[in-house]
């Protein structure tokens, strides 16, 4: 009976996508319609915002939405880090894989915003996403950074540009936000800003800029000064040449040049006022990348990527803000049944050996302790993965402990005073892929609040 329901509830949803699909081009054409050649800062209809770049899009996405609801603005994120959309059914603050999936997806969250009447709609783009967002008229779009082998178990260094400059080629209407990031040379750089002739709004760092023998003066928006501990961030700004100090809870250096990409970015939406960007990231908590808690002399990090997290954690060791550096990790496997097929090729599965020993020798180089554990092994045997992992790892004290939430468990009641646990690789993702067609719920920080309350911490 539930199967015949369930065929039944498709079939409805598909007859809704195939007439919403239909709508497709007049709902373009009169979005088009009703932005070209519009006042961004007089305006006060829906203003769409685009954020790519090879890493930060969904921080930034993060920090632009939560600026402009502490303004008051009715304002819809929907990028990997968490959809938060009133109209949605989706919870905030959890990740997704993708925050455009499909045409009707893209349909779907235009549905919402009108639902919601929004002012702003942050969407994050991605790769895959670039092509489907052709036709939408954006504000803004901005790029936060670029480095041309970033994705490269899928693209060539030449087809990896190509797709990201096509996202602000042929462009008329919007404001380009763009920077000097850590792995952008001055040639990509320039080529970038010369893509189109719209506005531009700029943005790097003091240090960057003089690496790369780009003249800083001509920057809107510089991070000329950088304070970093596990108190968080100390910035020093110049905004066209004036000097703003910011603060925030936030730890880990790159965040620095993520929030001055905010700061461009609502600058060219004529929405940025230092006091209150101040007011918002002073106890900015962004989810899943880089959570902290500070708990019985331990601090636990909840995060994403390994790097540049380790690179700042010995440098608060060396501080002596911290004594021993110990890390939780995994590797995603191969397999599962709806995964694309990207992701079974045998380009991507030796590429991603590759980069399970380059994660390793990072590990090796940086960590005191190292638990292996499971995160997303699909088809593969998560034991197999770990003993992969555990060979790349000739110098580092580890222990394998396939089972994820057991293993949070030992990290947390094996810590002492003075360590920083570092659970990394799934940030605020909830659905663990552990077979090839099952799934299960499990999302770090949740199980470590569960440990903290059951040791009475």
């Amino acid at each position: 009976m539930k199967k015949e329901r369930l065929k039944e509830l498709k079939d409805k949803l598909n007859k809704k996508i195939e007439s919403k699909s239909s709508r497709k081009t007049s709902r373009f054409s009169r979005l088009k319609k009703e932005y070209k050649n519009k006042d961004l800062k007089e305006n006060n209809n829906l203003k769409i915002i685009g954020i790519t770049g090879s890493r930060g899009k969904s921080t930034v996405a993060y920090m632009v939405h939560e600026y402009l609801k502490l303004l008051g603005k009715k304002c819809v994120l929907y990028s990997s880090l968490g959809v938060d959309s009133p109209a949605s059914i989706m919870k905030s603050n959890e990740a997704i894989e993708l925050a455009v999936s499909s045409t009707e997806s893209l349909l779907s969250i235009l549905d919402e915003v009108e639902m919601y009447e929004a002012d702003y709609l942050v969407l994050e783009i991605n790769e895959s996403t670039i092509d489907l967002v052709k036709e939408v008229p954006f504000d803004v779009k901005v790029l936060t950074n670029f480095n041309p082998k970033h994705n490269d178990e899928q693209y060539s260094d030449e087809e990896y540009k190509n797709l990201k400059q096509s996202f602000f080629k042929n462009d008329n209407n919007s404001i380009c936000v763009m920077g000097v990031g850590s792995m952008m040379s001055k040639e990509d750089f320039l080529e970038f800003m010369s893509l189109n002739n719209n506005p531009k709004v700029t943005f790097g760092s003091k240090h960057i800029c003089e690496v790369r023998e780009i003249d800083y003066n001509k920057i809107n928006f510089l991070l000329h000064e950088l304070d970093s501990s596990l108190d968080g961030l100390s910035m020093e700004v110049f905004i066209n040449g004036e000097n703003k100090h910011f603060r925030t809870n936030t730890i880990l250096c790159h965040n620095a040049l993520n929030y001055v990409t905010a700061m461009a970015t609502l600058y060219a939406l004529g929405e940025f006022e230092v006091n209150k960007f101040n007011k918002c990231i002073k106890d900015m908590m962004i989810p899943g990348r880089e959570e902290v808690l500070f708990v019985n002399g331990r601090t636990i990090v909840i995060g994403l990527f390994l790097n540049p997290a380790l690179e700042n954690f010995v440098t608060y060791k060396k501080n002596h803000e911290i004594k021993n550096i110990k890390v939780l990790t995994g590797s995603v496997g191969s397999g599962f049944k709806t995964w694309k097929e990207k992701y079974k090729d045998e380009k991507f599965i030796n590429n991603r050996s590759a980069s399970r020993k380059f994660a390793m020798e990072q590990i090796d180089k940086y960590a005191d302790y190292v638990y292996l554990t499971e995160n997303d092994n699909a088809k593969e045997d998560v034991l197999d993965i770990c003993l992969e992992l555990q060979s790349y790892l000739p110098n580092t004290k580890n222990k394998i402990v396939t089972d994820r939430e057991t293993a949070i468990r030992e990290m947390i009641k094996e810590s002492v005073d003075g360590d920083l646990l570092f659970i990394s690789g799934r940030g605020n993702k909830r659905v663990l892929c552990y077979a090839e067609d099952k799934c299960k719920l499990l999302k770090d920080k949740d199980i470590v609040e569960t440990v903290l309350k059951e040791l009475g911490w």
